[in-house]
């Protein structure tokens, strides 16, 4: 595991050198043709905007937090930090964030817990219309945004084609790693995944995208082996200019299939077979430039041929954001 870390971090550091070194290549050209007075207020605006701190306080309420038929419900509270970097204001080649969270609930302890969450995404443009996106990612006890409570590593690697008329398409592969808690070591997985992905911008910023993801899980227990097709669309839109608001929408289908586990139906056995349908909705306004409020809404629901694994969840949300750049 501490070889693991030791990788990423070395190469988060080499991506952030060369980001650094081209944000500088491109200050130099555009210094060359104003005068000392721009130069020193684009300057200052450039460094005040590149690094900045984030504070979080999100509330909610699952109508059923454990995700199985005994439905218990439970209020929580999120309060979290974090630091973010870009090397360029307006068009970022390197990006890195930190985010540590507290999650407290109600009713039980399984997700209490300190969540920490380390992301770096470096973007190059290969040719005309060809770009590439490199994001490595260190999660520990999930983030923020959900109710893991288990270790990721991802590295993953995106290869993006521009199209005309605004439609982007990618494809994109991703080595991951899951760690559990002792308990639930037999878990522990390689969890790789590829897929690809298509992006059309409309008109006023509105944005639509459709997802597919293979990812064929490899856990230390054979019985946790299993193989998943995620298909997901997308939707962005704002609804208005002096609001400063926006609402976004996302709906997820999943189905998975055990390898090694089977389940009795009818009296027969056969192999274990979920489906997962997730549908959430978000608007977000800011109330100053510097700070936002995000009202949201998550809908899920797990059918299986195992009658214990089924369930449905509601989840509602309200999460104040403060972004802090002139400290």
């Amino acid at each position: 595991m501490r070889k693991v870390l030791i990788i990423l971090t070395i190469i988060i550091a080499s991506i952030s050198a060369t980001a650094q070194t081209g944000d500088d290549v491109a200050t130099n050209v555009d210094k060359a043709t104003q005068t000392p007075a721009d130069r020193a207020m684009k300057e200052a605006d450039r460094l005040r905007h590149r690094w900045w701190v984030s504070m979080s306080l999100a509330s909610v309420f699952d109508t059923n937090i454990t995700h199985d038929e005994q439905q218990v419900s439970s209020f929580g509270l999120v309060p979290s930090f974090g630091f973010h970097f870009r090397d360029n204001v307006e068009r970022p080649s390197f990006e890195a964030d930190y985010e540590v969270a507290v999650h407290r609930y109600n009713h039980t302890d399984e997700f209490d817990r300190v969540s920490h969450n380390l992301s770096a995404v470096y973007r190059r443009q290969l040719a005309k219309r060809v770009y590439s996106k490199t994001t490595t990612e260190i999660s520990l006890k999930g983030s923020s945004e959900d109710q893991e409570v288990n270790n990721n590593y991802i590295f993953e690697e995106q290869l993006q084609y521009r199209l005309p008329f605004n439609t982007r398409v990618a494809g994109f592969a991703a080595y991951r790693m899951k760690r559990y808690p002792l308990i639930d070591r037999d878990s522990n997985s390689i969890d790789s995944y590829v897929g690809g992905k298509i992006e059309q911008r409309l008109p006023k910023d509105r944005r639509v995208e459709f997802t597919y993801r293979y990812d064929h899980n490899r856990a230390w227990d054979p019985r946790n082996n299993y193989i998943r097709r995620t298909y997901s669309l997308d939707f962005e839109t704002p609804l208005s200019i002096v609001r400063h608001d926006s609402v976004s929408a996302e709906f997820r289908y999943s189905p998975r299939d055990y390898q090694n586990r089977t389940t009795r139906v009818n009296g027969i056995r056969v192999p274990r077979h979920d489906d997962r349908w997730v549908f959430d909705v978000t608007y977000t306004r800011f109330i100053r430039p510097n700070l936002s409020m995000a009202v949201f809404y998550q809908f899920e629901k797990r059918n299986s041929n195992d009658v214990d694994k089924r369930f449905n969840s509601n989840v509602f949300g309200l999460t104040f954001t403060f972004d802090k750049w002139d400290w």
